[in-house]
């Protein structure tokens, strides 16, 4: 089985999501429209993350581009470039202008953090694909989260991480200027001495200035066992071609979304990733469905090899937004879509049950992987 089939693995959704089989005809088209906002980056150092986010959204409308009721979703797209600013224009003018039904945001958490700032203003419901800032749907009631946060990513880390691997002593590396970084060392940090595991604190502050081997040789003869790497692409990789060349092999774990970056950004050197751990929401061992046969063919007819877990995530979004919009065709409208959006329960998501609770937080697995190559082999899920 090729890259491609098993990266469209995360595409899967059993029938049910749309309650017909993939048999059955496809509702005869009403000749109305139904326009849905993309706000992402489309541009920029971060385009990767938009477009094949996008990429996921577009296959799964490539499948079913009807509603039950025949209206055809129509998407608005517009480009923020990962930028606070753009992202509440965009906004502004999808709603004002477009006069769109729901809004999907691709962009990462300041971004998001943006949007939620004014999102009960315009009362239209947004979906944050990507971010997973820990406040993105606080204090509003129109925002859902669907990706797990950072809290909760932290924590399952050092639960595993002690509870499964036996892991006494870890080490912490944060960057202080990324909210990012910081949250997710303090969460794996309060777990993991809460369960008595001993951690060692690193501050990594610049490439340039980060003395790699120095500190690195230092943790090794305290006895660390494993290195908490909460860092971007760029970091790590500069941690793991520095155990590379000690010939260090501590166990290793890293953020969500750490190998789409460095695939897209860093090919030639993700084999220094080989056997790190990394959390994610989706996993590329699992076996392909007949639905996911033929998610892979349109994803390939179309958009051709996509190796991250971004078009899942993307696809995802879009199947549950379809399944909200079908309840809602006979009184539409952007209260009912939130007021269903906040409403699912037990969802038949891609790799297993969705709950969006009533404060927009999702309820969702998370699993643990290893890299090997451009896959990630599942290693456990946790509820």
């Amino acid at each position: 089985m090729n890259m491609i089939q098993k990266l469209c693995v995360l595409l899967l959704a059993v029938s049910a999501l749309f309650g017909c089989t993939e048999e059955q005809e496809q509702p005869t088209a009403s000749g109305n429209s139904i326009d849905i906002g993309i706000i992402g980056p489309m541009t920029g150092p971060d385009k990767t993350q938009g477009t094949h986010t996008l990429n996921g959204i577009q296959t799964a409308l490539y499948m079913h581009p009807y509603i039950n009721n025949g209206d055809k979703i129509n998407l608005i797209i517009e480009d923020d470039q990962n930028d606070p600013q753009l992202a509440v224009k965009s906004l502004k003018k999808l709603v004002a202008e477009d006069k769109v039904q729901a809004i999907f945001v691709l962009s990462s958490s300041k971004a998001a953090l943006a949007v939620n700032k004014i999102a009960d203003t315009y009362k239209t419901p947004v979906l944050i694909l990507i971010a997973t800032h820990t406040d993105i749907s606080k204090d509003t009631q129109f925002i859902s989260q669907i990706s797990f946060d950072n809290n909760i990513q932290g924590k399952v880390a050092a639960l595993f991480v002690r509870d499964e691997l036996l892991i006494e002593h870890a080490a912490v590396f944060q960057d202080p200027s990324s909210y990012y970084s910081r949250s997710l060392a303090r969460e794996f940090s309060q777990k993991f001495r809460a369960i008595e595991g001993l951690v060692s604190n690193v501050v990594f502050e610049t490439a340039e200035s980060f003395a790699c081997e120095k500190e690195l040789s230092e943790l090794r003869q305290q006895g660390v066992q494993l290195l908490y790497l909460p860092l971007d692409a760029q970091k790590v990789l500069l941690i793991a071609k520095t155990l590379h060349s000690m010939k260090w092999k501590p166990e290793v774990m890293v953020g969500d979304g750490l190998l789409n970056n460095a695939i897209a950004a860093h090919q030639k050197d993700i084999r220094y990733l080989h056997g790190f751990l990394a959390i994610e929401a989706y996993s590329t061992s699992i076996a392909t469905t007949p639905l996911g046969k033929k998610a892979a063919k349109t994803l390939a007819k179309h958009f051709g090899t996509r190796k991250s877990t971004y078009p899942a995530i993307g696809f995802e979004g879009m199947v549950i937004l379809q399944s909200v919009m079908n309840h809602c065709y006979l009184s539409p409208g952007t209260e009912c879509i939130n007021d269903e959006l906040h409403s699912i329960v037990d969802f038949e998501g891609i790799m297993g049950q969705i709950t969006i609770q009533p404060n927009g937080k999702i309820l969702r697995s998370v699993i643990i992987n290893r890299i090997q190559g451009d896959q990630l082999k599942l290693v456990v899920k946790v509820y």
